[in-house]
């Protein structure tokens, strides 16, 4: 199972402590850090300063940022879709694989659409797929269901063939959930193993947190060099 870290995502912090942040991530073992929104300024210097080890930095972003994702020259691009028609997603994603990205689609609100119409949801999927896309990643923005049913509806994707990701926003049934969509076929995990508050204050190993709660973890690829890796996000400020 791979990583993919959003917290950069959210922070406010400075270019330069973004990419202190990005290097202890990278510290952590995940295989993406999101580097957030395409601002040129913050990916104009970490092309130049920034030499990740493990993880791989990605530009995310929607279908109207597709020239900013592009200029922010990261080797692997997400572009994040909510309510586009199949022809926006397959015209985006074949544009960013012909300017040779990898591509991570995000599929936002995605569990509430196979509610509401499973066949048009598979849809999205094997489009993007079928375009060039490398891994699906399925959304439950909203946060409604619960994780055994996150699990049933990530198994039946799965069946596809297609790869898949699986991410949620942070609430209490989140370890949980990643941990069914994991089981199910997700070979992807989004999340954000670092704990923002304001800032980026420490690093966590991903999902050990969970643990606590009579949950079983998914272990991080390095944990041995968390500890270190949360003294040192420690210190950005």
């Amino acid at each position: 199972m791979k990583l993919y870290d959003i917290s950069l995502r959210r922070t406010g912090l400075s270019i330069s402590d973004r990419l202190v942040a990005a290097r202890r991530l990278d510290a952590l073992g995940v295989t993406f850090v999101d580097g957030g929104r395409p601002a040129r300024s913050f990916y104009h210097r970490a092309a130049v300063e920034l030499r990740l080890r493990a993880a791989t930095l990605i530009a995310s972003g929607g279908a109207e940022d597709f020239a900013a994702l592009i200029a922010a020259e990261t080797p692997a691009v997400a572009i994040v879709v909510q309510g586009h028609g199949f022809s926006v997603v397959r015209e985006a994603v074949r544009q960013l694989v012909r300017a040779e990205r990898r591509v991570i689609v995000e599929a936002r609100d995605f569990f509430d659409g196979w509610l509401i119409d499973p066949e048009h949801a598979l849809e999205v999927v094997l489009t993007a797929a079928e375009a060039g896309a490398e891994t699906v990643l399925l959304h439950d923005t909203a946060g409604k269901l619960w994780p055994d049913q996150i699990g049933e509806i990530v198994a039946a994707v799965a069946e596809t063939g297609v790869p898949l990701g699986f991410g949620c926003d942070d609430d209490g049934g989140s370890a949980a959930k990643q941990l069914f969509a994991a089981d199910a076929g997700a070979g992807l995990v989004q999340g954000s193993y670092a704990v923002v508050r304001g800032g980026l204050d420490r690093g966590v190993p991903p999902l050990v947190h969970s643990a606590e709660k009579g949950i079983a973890p998914v272990p991080c690829p390095r944990l041995e060099q968390t500890v270190s890796a949360q003294k040192a996000i420690g210190g950005v400020r």
